[in-house]
């Protein structure tokens, strides 16, 4: 994909006289620069900026709290029951972001972020204990995708207005008289007509399996301080 796009490269130098470049981490940032030198000149890095945004911290979530519990209350709670939770002086390895709804109205399911340097120990949790429970636990790696216009990278209140309402099976404009055709997953047909990828689109734009979903989870990894 990035040689591919390395041919384009001429038109925006002649065009701009700075060209940036956002990568997902420092390894992608490298790639870059090697393609850039087999397939141009050594001086035109110069004319490139390489930035890698701020890494997150991975996030966890915990199931089924019950709907009652508030933030306060669960980190006391899960504090008390777990000391592996804090260090000596007691300051805690996370730090609770936000609660989704579950999908029985008595729960609510908690994010956690986790300092990097614990995340081993996180991940070979199955469970937490909270008062006298089991919660499960599980890494959690958010992607956002629109609810508009179904794209990546942004919530539905972030999307440009004129775009309209499309149908979460087939990817068309969900008009009034709209006659879904069936499944027809619009990010795999603008990834195979962009990038020349293959993926199959016979499955709805929401669907969890989806190949461009999987390939954002993993920008989202790539950009996660493991505490490597």
């Amino acid at each position: 994909m990035l040689v591919a796009s390395v041919s384009s490269l001429e038109t925006l130098l002649k065009n701009r006289s700075w060209v940036t470049f956002i990568a997902a981490s420092p390894d992608d940032i490298t790639v870059i620069k090697e393609t850039l030198m087999e397939h141009g000149e050594k001086e035109n890095l110069e004319k490139f900026d390489f930035i890698t945004p701020n890494r997150r911290s991975p996030q966890f979530i915990l199931y089924n709290v019950p709907k009652e519990i508030g933030e306060g209350e669960l980190k006391v709670g899960l504090m008390a029951k777990n000391i592996t939770l804090a260090d000596g002086n007691n300051k805690p390895h996370f730090k609770i972001e936000f609660s989704i709804p579950a999908r029985d109205i008595r729960f609510n399911h908690w994010v956690l972020s986790i300092n990097p340097k614990k995340y081993d120990d996180f991940k070979n949790k199955e469970g937490l204990y909270f008062h006298f429970s089991r919660l499960r636990l599980s890494e959690f790696i958010s992607v956002k995708q629109c609810k508009k216009c179904f794209a990546f990278g942004h919530a539905a209140k972030g999307c440009d207005p004129a775009n309209k309402q499309l149908c979460d099976k087939c990817g068309e404009v969900k008009e009034e008289n709209h006659r879904c055709r069936g499944n027809n997953c619009i990010n795999c047909r603008e990834s195979n007509r962009k990038v020349r990828t293959n993926y199959k689109t016979d499955h709805s734009c929401l669907d969890r399996n989806c190949n461009v979903l999987t390939k954002q989870k993993e920008i989202v990894m790539r950009r996660t301080d493991y505490g490597f």
